[in-house]
C-alpha cells in the first residue's frame, strides 16, 4: 500500500519551486495581498466542510453504538445477531456506510486541499486520511493508537478513514469482519455485505469522530495568511500521479480481483475532484491579489486550474455513469494531469514571488 506523502512526497518539488519566491524590487507587497485576498472566505469554506465532515462522523458513531449494543446482547455471536436482527442490521450498516461516504469522507475531501496543504494543519490529514500504517511504512507512520472497547489497542494503525473505518464497514480486512452474509439475498456475498466486528467498528468510529472534532477546533482557531493559501496550492495541486496510481489499483479500475483494501467506499476520482474543488475555491479567493501584480498571470492560472478541475470531474461523472476505465487509461490520465498540475503550481509560485509571499516549508 502507498502513503500519499503530502508532506514527504512533494518536499523536493516545493523546495525547488520556492526558489522563485524572492523579493522583487517594485513588487506588490505582501500587505497588498492581505488586503486583496479574501482569506475570510477561505476560512469560512474550510469551517463549513470540516463541520459537515464532523456531522458525518457523528452519524457513523451513532450507528456504531447501536450495532455494538445489539452485538453485545447477542454475546457477539454474529450469526445469532443476524438471525435475530437481520433487517435492522442491514439498514443500520447501509446508513453507516452512506454517512461515512457522503457525509464524512466527501466533506473531508472538499477540505483536504487546505488541511493537508497548510503546514500548521497537515498533521490532521496524516492522522485522519493520508497516513500509512506502521506495518506498511514504519518510518512515516504516525505514532498514535486506537483503543477498542474490548481493551485491544491498535498501534500505528494508519489513517482512520482508510486503514480502519473503511475496511471495517466494507469488509476488506478480515481482522475486522464478524460475519460475511448475503444481505440482499441475491445468492452472492459482494463487497460491503459484511457484519463488522463490533469492537473494531465502535473503536474506529470513536477515534474518527474524536480526531475530526480536534480538527474542527483547530480550524476554528486557524488564522489564515496569504502564505497559507499559496503554500496549500503549491503543495496540493501537483498530487495527481499518486492519486491516479491509487485509483488504478483500487476496485474501481482493477475490479473485484484488486487486493487493495482501501478506496472502496468512494472512488479515488471523487476524492480528487473534491480536493481540486477546494483548491479552486482557494485560488478564486486569492486571485484578486495575484491580479494586482499580474492580471494576465492571474487569468492564466484561473483558466488552467479550472480546466484541470473540469477534466477530473468529467472522469468522475463518466465513472459514476458506468464507464469502466482501464489501468492503461489511469496511467495516461495520471501522467498528463501531473504534468499540467506541476505547471500550474509553478505559475502560482511565480505569483507568490511577485507578491513577496514565501512558500512555507511542508
Amino acid at each position: 500500500m502507498r502513503f500519499r506523502g503530502h508532506v514527504h512526497g512533494f518536499a523536493r518539488l516545493v523546495s525547488g519551486l520556492a526558489i522563485a519566491t524572492m523579493v522583487i524590487p517594485g513588487a506588490v507587497t505582501a500587505q497588498t495581498a492581505v488586503a486583496d485576498a479574501n482569506l475570510e472566505s477561505v476560512k469560512a469554506y474550510l469551517v463549513e466542510h470540516v463541520g459537515k465532515s464532523k456531522a458525518g462522523t457523528a452519524k457513523v458513531l451513532t450507528q456504531a453504538e447501536r450495532y455494538y449494543d445489539l452485538a453485545e446482547t447477542s454475546g457477539f455471536n454474529y450469526q445469532s445477531l443476524w438471525d435475530a436482527n437481520g433487517p435492522e442490521i442491514a439498514t443500520l450498516l447501509a446508513d453507516a456506510r452512506q454517512a461515512w461516504a457522503e457525509g464524512a469522507s466527501a466533506n473531508y475531501e472538499l477540505s483536504e486541499g487546505l488541511v493537508a496543504g497548510v503546514p500548521s494543519l497537515a498533521y490532521y490529514d496524516v492522522w485522519i486520511d493520508a497516513g500509512p500504517s506502521g506495518a506498511d511504512d514504519p518510518i512515516n507512520a504516525l505514532d498514535v493508537s486506537v483503543e477498542l472497547p474490548d481493551g485491544r489497542v491498535l498501534e500505528k494503525p494508519g489513517s482512520l478513514y482508510h486503514y480502519i473505518t473503511e475496511p471495517v464497514l466494507w469488509g476488506t480486512n478480515d481482522e475486522f469482519v464478524g460475519l460475511r452474509v448475503d444481505m440482499d439475498g441475491d445468492g452472492t456475498i459482494e463487497l460491503g455485505e459484511v457484519m463488522p466486528e463490533a469492537n473494531a467498528l465502535l473503536g474506529g468510529a470513536r477515534a474518527l469522530d474524536a480526531a475530526t472534532g480536534e480538527l474542527e477546533q483547530a480550524v476554528e482557531t486557524w488564522q489564515p495568511t496569504p502564505g497559507d493559501a499559496f503554500t496549500a496550492l503549491v503543495i496540493m495541486i501537483p498530487t495527481m500521479s499518486g492519486y491516479f496510481e491509487e485509483w488504478k489499483e483500487s476496485v474501481f479500475v482493477t475490479g473485484q480481483q484488486s487486493d487493495e483494501g482501501r478506496f472502496v467506499g468512494v472512488s479515488r476520482l471523487a476524492d480528487v475532484a473534491g480536493i481540486l474543488h477546494g483548491l479552486d475555491v482557494t485560488y478564486a479567493n486569492i486571485q484578486p491579489a495575484v491580479a494586482a501584480a499580474d492580471p494576465a498571470l492571474a487569468e492564466q492560472i484561473k483558466v488552467e486550474l479550472g480546466d484541470l478541475v473540469a477534466f477530473v470531474e468529467n472522469l468522475r461523472d463518466q465513472e459514476s455513469a458506468g464507464t469502466e476505465f482501464t489501468s492503461e487509461q489511469a496511467d495516461q490520465f495520471g501522467s498528463e494531469l501531473q504534468s499540467r498540475a506541476t505547471g500550474i503550481a509553478g505559475q502560482i509560485t511565480q505569483a507568490a514571488a511577485l507578491l513577496a509571499i514565501p512558500i512555507q516549508d511542508a
